[in-house]
């Protein structure tokens, strides 16, 4: 009985110490996360992407998770732009080429 007692603690123990933490970030910026209601898992790994709160709710509502956030970040569209020509039916690579030439993508009444 004991042994058991002691494997349940332990397992317990390595569950929350493997848990994630809002470690690393201060007290406003944790309140900002809350604020959105992002808890400390994704704001870590929005945060470890290179965005702030307010970066990851823009794009969060515009539909896109955090590694095709990046990706489209990356190549410098904002997340409304983004999500026009997500929204349009474009992939990243399409709207590339096709924003280098000028072009916009036509909105798509649902």
């Amino acid at each position: 009985m004991k042994k058991l007692i002691v494997i349940l603690v332990a397992c317990l123990l390595y569950g929350c110490a493997s848990a994630p933490t809002w470690k690393g970030m201060s007290e406003r910026e944790i309140a900002d996360w809350k604020a959105i209601g992002f808890d400390a898992a994704k704001a870590q790994t929005w945060s470890k992407s290179g965005f702030n709160a307010e970066q990851s709710q823009q794009w969060s509502k515009a539909s896109f998770d955090v590694e095709s956030a990046s990706d489209w970040s990356k190549e410098k569209f904002n997340p409304e732009e983004a999500g026009t020509w997500k929204q349009a039916g474009f992939e990243l690579d399409d709207a590339v080429e096709d924003r280098a030439k000028g072009l916009t993508p036509v909105k798509m009444d649902k």
